[in-house]
């Protein structure tokens, strides 16, 4: 039940856009060592941002999850950072990460919680 959402200025070429979705699924899957199955992405391309004064491609990424220790977030951090400036060419000193760790009995699913 992870859930990984990026809202980002810049605007990909259509290949980007096709397959960034399953690589970011396959990318938080493995990061975090949760199936697959469970993994939820949300990502918005083009969206209006600004960050540092100035309109350049920025970034701002929430990773939410069942079970997420604060003790990981830097290594979370370094490893996104690097995944979103590979696959979408925003500079880490341009991307905010949100993480934040789900109690079980505050994620909804299937009419019931976790």
């Amino acid at each position: 039940m992870p859930y990984f959402k990026i809202e980002t200025s810049q605007e990909p070429d259509f290949t980007v856009i096709r397959e960034l979705p399953k690589k970011a699924s396959v990318f938080i899957s493995d990061l975090l060592g949760k199936p697959e199955n469970w993994v939820m992405i949300s990502i918005n391309y083009g969206t209006e941002m600004m960050f540092g004064g100035n309109s350049k491609p920025a970034a701002h990424v929430e990773l939410k999850s069942i079970g997420l220790s604060k003790e990981n977030c830097a290594d979370l951090s370094e490893a996104i950072c690097n995944f979103i400036e590979e696959e979408l060419r925003v500079p880490a000193t341009r991307i905010y990460i949100d993480f934040r760790n789900i109690e079980k009995k505050q994620f909804g699913w299937n009419r019931t919680t976790f």
